[in-house]
């Protein structure tokens, strides 16, 4: 997190619990367990002390978990949120409009959608996938992804494939910038989000840098 500058940590399926969990010095830590209270699935945010945040409202459901800190900006306050949606479940729209009404109106998401579609760069189209993009049509949402893979699955039956990205509202993409990382050894590889404060081409006077890091078992 220092080498990389980062100010907000977005974790996907942390596995942690309301018995287990971390801390790190110099950030504070948000986080969501499963709703059934054992260690799998979930979402955390780690985020530096020095920002002035507060943690909203935890979504917890079997079929989505996610973290939400509102961060005061510049110019306007933004919510943050780190998801995390089980691969097993049929996610149809009207579960993921439940979760985004959750984060008012100008947020970025981060997280392992387990939502494949080709618009943001996975190499095929699944159900779950089209369920979101109608999502973001409806809803007038962007998305922002490296359209590179993010995805390394040890089963060599499986193919590696894009499953993490971010979603916005409220969020100019000529304010954005998005890159992948590959500093880690996990089978997701982490994305790295910026915000500025003025259009991306220009020497930005202040900005937020998101990542979003899947831990898995």
């Amino acid at each position: 997190m220092k080498q990389n500058l980062i100010d907000i940590l977005l974790i996907s399926e942390t596995h942690v619990t309301n018995k287990n969990h971390y801390t790190i010095p110099g950030y504070d830590l948000c986080y969501t367990c499963h709703p059934d209270g054992t260690a799998h699935g979930g979402t955390a945010i780690i985020i530096k002390n020095t920002l002035e945040c507060y943690e909203r409202s935890k979504y917890a459901e079997p079929t989505i978990q996610a973290t939400s800190i509102t961060v005061y900006g510049l110019f306007y306050k933004i919510t943050i949120a780190a998801v995390y949606c089980p691969p097993r479940h049929n996610l149809k729209e009207e579960h993921l409009k439940a979760s985004f009404q959750t984060l008012g109106p100008r947020f970025l998401a981060g997280g392992d959608f387990n939502s494949k579609h080709t618009h943001w760069g996975s190499r095929l189209t699944t159900t779950k996938g089209r369920e979101l993009a109608k999502l973001l049509q409806a809803n007038n949402y962007s998305f922002i992804s490296t359209g590179s893979l993010t995805y390394w699955p040890k089963d060599t039956n499986k193919t590696p494939d894009l499953l993490g990205f971010f979603i916005t509202n409220g969020i100019s993409k000529n304010y954005a910038e998005v890159e992948s990382s590959y500093d880690l050894t996990s089978d997701h590889s982490p994305i790295i989000a910026t915000l500025s404060t003025s259009v991306k081409n220009r020497q930005p006077p202040t900005r937020f840098f998101f990542f979003y890091l899947k831990i898995c078992s």
